[in-house]
């Protein structure tokens, strides 16, 4: 099976996907059973590729039965299976960029001052391969409420990325399918606005009554605790106390608990000991597939290069993705004009047009050694210890990325090494960027600090 696009399934694994959608809800098919590809082996035996650890971990442990069920339902007697991981450029091209719509229904909490956006739910979130592992870990969350070990779940990410959009949508699925779980959500403002009213009018056991008796808590933007000492601690032991009851914590950040200044060390001890899950920022194709997904929504048309250059331009923000498209039907309606490439350019072109950063070989060389804290000489020297060989080989990588420099370019200014060595390198980085978020952040982190 070619891993350039996408792999077709046996017919086999097809009929048992129907079967599957018929008896799983909606947004558990989309999230663990669509991304799957099967395949038939010499001895009978059905292999069903996943794109990720987690996924088959989850299906092994909550669908093994179903999945047999269904083999043996459409193939008319049981057959052995195994969950297999596909290669990265696999697992990307089967991440289907999918939207799914349905009528919203308002949600109307119980038991919790603070209600859910109805518009946040997985329906209406776009999963795309920037985000799937984010995504999928907080249907399980929502699936099984304090029943998994992704306990806390903590998602991180920047500005705009969704991240309030997949806490709240784990709300939203708890509510309408486990009515009798205690939902609350707050942001950390509102946590910390009602630890100082609790103070101040002498109620601080009702405050503590009604947090820490949630069956699922979910605090938004968890790094507006920094510097605040008294709101930590209350948090700290609400965070124990509910831990303690095996009741679910998801908490979200614009950065990963390690990288968070300000919080107690307990604390963030605590963030990082169930699963930590980041969001990236969505690559052009998903940021065009948002704006069309957008479009079709509100009824706005726009020309094919209206959306590239928007998507073009905004590359690391939905928020503010979608912000240009109501900026542009605004003032459309005002101006009573046809949005097109010169009206989009006019309207927006000083907001979202940035010059592009030119970057040079030596700069990517000296800041990834200072990244890396080893002595910039070692990018062309011939030592290869591990440290050195890392820093050298995402130095490369990042050549190649940002500088219009030829392979044998790049392989002569790290020391002359020929352009094998620099594929070698590239390859080497790009496989440990799909698969390790830790290790993308840093490379996110290290990029953001060569372009600004």
């Amino acid at each position: 099976m070619s891993s350039s696009g996408k792999s077709i399934n046996c017919k086999l694994w097809e009929d048992c996907l129907n079967y599957i959608s018929l008896r799983a809800k909606k947004s558990s098919f989309q999230t663990w059973f669509k991304p799957t590809r099967g395949e038939l082996n010499g001895d009978g035996e059905l292999k069903i590729f996943v794109p990720n650890q987690f996924i088959a971990d989850w299906l092994m442990d909550r669908y093994h039965d179903l999945i047999s069920d269904a083999i043996k339902e459409v193939h008319g007697s049981p057959l052995l299976f195994q969950l297999l991981v596909m290669d990265s450029q696999e697992a990307k091209a089967q991440t289907e960029i999918e939207f799914h719509r349905r009528p919203l229904t308002l949600v109307k909490p119980s038991g919790s001052g603070y209600g859910l956006n109805e518009r946040y739910r997985f329906e209406s979130f776009v999963v795309g391969n920037f985000n799937q592992f984010a995504h999928a870990a907080a249907v399980a969350v929502a699936e099984a409420p304090g029943k998994t070990k992704y306990n806390p779940l903590f998602i991180y990410g920047g500005t705009g990325l969704g991240k309030t959009h997949l806490i709240q949508a784990i709300g939203n699925y708890i509510y309408e399918n486990s009515p009798n779980k205690r939902v609350i959500y707050a942001t950390s403002e509102r946590f910390t606005s009602d630890f100082i009213s609790a103070l101040s009018n002498g109620t601080v056991t009702g405050f503590t009554t009604q947090y820490r008796s949630a069956d699922v808590l979910l605090v938004d933007d968890i790094q507006f605790f920094s510097g605040k000492e008294s709101t930590q601690e209350q948090f700290f032991h609400t965070f124990n106390d509910l831990d303690q009851l095996g009741k679910q914590i998801v908490l979200t950040s614009d950065r990963h608990p390690k990288d968070t200044k300000g919080l107690e060390e307990r604390l963030l001890s605590r963030f990082s000991s169930g699963l930590v899950a980041d969001l990236q920022p969505p690559d052009l194709e998903t940021r065009m597939a948002i704006l069309r997904r957008r479009t079709e929504q509100e009824g706005i048309k726009l020309p094919e290069d209206v959306l590239f250059f928007i998507a073009d331009n905004v590359t690391s923000n939905i928020r503010e993705l979608e912000g240009c498209l109501t900026r542009l039907s605004a003032y459309s309606s005002l101006e009573k004009t046809a949005i097109d490439l010169d009206f989009a350019m006019r309207i927006l072109g000083k907001e979202i047009i940035r010059p592009k950063r030119e970057l040079t070989i030596s700069e990517i060389k000296k800041r990834t050694s200072e990244f890396f804290h080893i002595d910039p000489a070692m990018m062309t020297a011939k030592k290869k210890t591990a440290d050195v060989a890392l820093a050298r080989q995402v130095a490369m990588y990042l050549s190649r990325k940002h500088t219009a420099c030829s392979l044998k370019g790049i392989g002569e200014s790290f020391g002359g090494r020929d352009h094998s060595t620099v594929i070698h390198a590239c390859t080497l980085i790009e496989k440990r960027v799909a698969s390790e978020s830790e290790f993308r952040e840093k490379i996110r982190h290290l990029t953001s600090l060569l372009l600004n």
